[in-house]
């Protein structure tokens, strides 16, 4: 995949565009005044200086930026009840459905299609939409296009969840669960890939780091929420334990995108620049 992104992936990065047409610039004419805002910045700064930044940099997003505050709660939540789902499912099979462990692993192929699927159609209907939403706008973006997106996965990933959760408490036919199951990573995948695109959107020029700022609790939620699954599933049972995370998701996944679309201009504004 590396390999071939060399070939196949165009450069979008603005600031790294700019400072090659500034570079071929200066080897054209030979005038050294063509350079970028960026290159003048950081020829102020001295090496050492400019590389601790940019490791600080995305924890300094993620405690000073309430954008970036309330992407990481969203990503860590969604990445929490996925590898929720990772972690038990294949117990599910071989516990409470006597399935051996190798058939068991063939319903994580319900997982991959519903991620598969999720993304196909979210990243064509999040750009119709932001397209659309600009064009009225006067050819205006913001980010705050992308939100739209979040709702309807916000709400399929629960409805997912207790779809799962009840055809495996009541032992129902494979073909339920899996479905369930089908319906959450779909559901999970529309409501992140927006999500993604958000923070990106509203931190060009440090996307990468505003990136993994919002990666840092979505990784931790990765790695604890696995460990009380199943427990909660032990004292719970399927059904009540899915309709908890249901709950949760809902409270927290459609209140937000709600709070991005009519504060999040706001939020952006209050933030401190991301240099």
């Amino acid at each position: 995949m590396t390999l071939v992104s060399f070939f196949a992936f165009h450069e979008t990065y603005s600031q790294l565009i700019l400072r090659r047409r500034a570079g071929k610039r200066r080897a054209e004419t030979g005038d050294p005044q063509y350079v970028t805002a960026a290159e003048r910045l950081h020829t102020a700064t001295s090496p050492i200086k400019a590389i601790s930044r940019s490791l600080t940099r995305p924890l300094r997003l993620l405690v000073f930026h309430p954008i970036v505050q309330l992407i990481s709660v969203i990503s860590a939540l969604n990445y929490g009840m996925l590898y929720i789902i990772l972690a038990t499912f294949s117990d599910l099979w071989v516990v409470a459905y006597g399935q051996p462990v190798d058939i068991s692993g063939l319903h994580y192929i319900a997982v991959a299609l519903g991620e598969i699927v999720g993304s196909q159609i979210s990243g064509y209907v999040m750009d119709r939409i932001y397209r659309r939403l600009r064009s009225r706008a006067c050819d205006a973006g913001q980010p705050e296009y992308h939100v739209p997106m979040m709702l309807p996965g916000a709400i399929l990933a629960p409805a997912g969840l207790l779809l799962y959760g009840w055809a495996a408490q009541t032992h129902k036919h494979w073909v339920f669960v899996d479905i369930g199951m089908f319906v959450t990573t779909f559901g999970l995948q529309i409501a992140g890939m927006p999500t993604q695109a958000y923070i990106i959107d509203s931190y060009p020029e440090h996307a990468s780091s505003a990136t993994a700022a919002s990666q840092l609790l979505r990784s931790l939620m990765a790695f604890t929420f696995p460990l009380f699954a199943p427990a909660m599933y032990h004292a719970l049972g399927y059904g009540w334990g899915n309709s908890l995370l249901a709950l949760i998701t809902l409270l927290f996944g459609v209140p937000a995108p709600l709070l991005l679309w009519w504060w999040g201009p706001q939020l952006r504004a209050r933030a401190r620049g991301s240099y």
